[in-house]
């Protein structure tokens, strides 16, 4: 099969990381991106040597300033067919500890960011009549547990979105893939952003006492059980309909058993809460 040409945000680390070197490996044509290339001239070089290419892209930046550098971005492979939106980061803390311009920077990276790198590429995957849009999520996307009010709020609003998206345009044969991953072993755990404001009182022994109890003792992502080279390996052969992504066209792609794990938790919850009050939600209608 020929090469897709791949555009990666977030790429200097974690999972960005892994997936542009293991494109690299597969022969792909690979765009990484990051906020500051300037920042890991090793990794910039490396990728290079290899045949990718690395761009400056912040995707808190304007929208102009971002479709500009996508436009760039198309030129250096006449089309990009695959965008990876996985730059982001998770702001913990108490609902009210975390401020609206914490909440709103959230917001900016993790759901306006996709918002708008996507927005640049759809124009030109809906003229050819195919590409693929890859959102990198998480269980927070499913369920909003304890501290994650801001982070959860920003990957439901990016579930919401691409489910939306790809109810608009698998239509025209664009194809999207909402990535929800469990725990890896990467630096996105140790890089968790706490609020300014420091934890009200009257929290201890709660599910947010402890859930902060562990962050601030540093988040174990060393320790999680996920292998971010092999979720790369799935995501790869997913977008490629190659091994065991052969036939795999669902919008939802679980990763990792603590994933799975959430999910059966979520769905568990949901059918209860139905069963619970159908009582109430039958009684609601017009007689006539």
């Amino acid at each position: 099969m020929a090469p897709k040409t791949w555009l990666i945000t977030g790429s200097s680390s974690g999972l960005g990381l892994s997936l542009t070197m293991l494109l690299l490996k597969h022969k792909q044509h690979v765009i990484a991106t990051s906020r500051n290339p300037d920042s890991v001239p090793k990794l910039v070089s490396q990728v290079q040597s290899l045949g990718g290419h690395w761009l400056p892209l912040d995707v808190t930046a304007p929208e102009a300033e971002i479709t500009s550098t996508i436009t760039k971005a198309t030129a250096i492979f006449g089309s990009i067919d695959v965008l990876v939106n996985c730059a982001g980061y998770a702001l913990l803390g108490a609902f009210e500890s975390i401020s609206e311009d914490e909440a709103r920077a959230q917001m900016e990276t993790n759901y306006f960011g996709p918002l708008k790198t996507t927005r640049a590429v759809l124009p030109r995957m809906r003229a050819r009549g195919h590409g693929t849009v890859v959102q990198i999520s998480s269980t927070a996307g499913i369920e909003a547990r304890a501290s994650r009010s801001a982070y959860s709020a920003s990957k439901f609003a990016l579930e919401g979105m691409s489910e939306a998206l790809s109810n608009e345009v698998r239509p025209l044969g664009i194809r999207v893939v909402l990535v929800e991953l469990g725990a890896f072993r990467t630096p996105f755990s140790r890089r968790c952003v706490l609020p300014r404001a420091v934890l009200p009182g009257g929290y201890e022994g709660t599910e947010l006492g402890k859930m902060m109890d562990v962050v601030l003792k540093g988040y174990a992502g060393g320790q999680a059980l996920g292998d971010v080279e092999k979720a790369g390996e799935i995501i790869f052969e997913v977008v490629m309909g190659e091994g065991r992504g052969e036939g795999m066209d669902r919008l939802r792609l679980p990763l990792g058993k603590d994933s799975a794990a959430r999910w059966k938790v979520v769905i568990d919850e949901l059918k209860g809460t139905l069963d619970g009050t159908e009582a109430l939600w039958s009684s609601t209608d017009h007689e006539d």
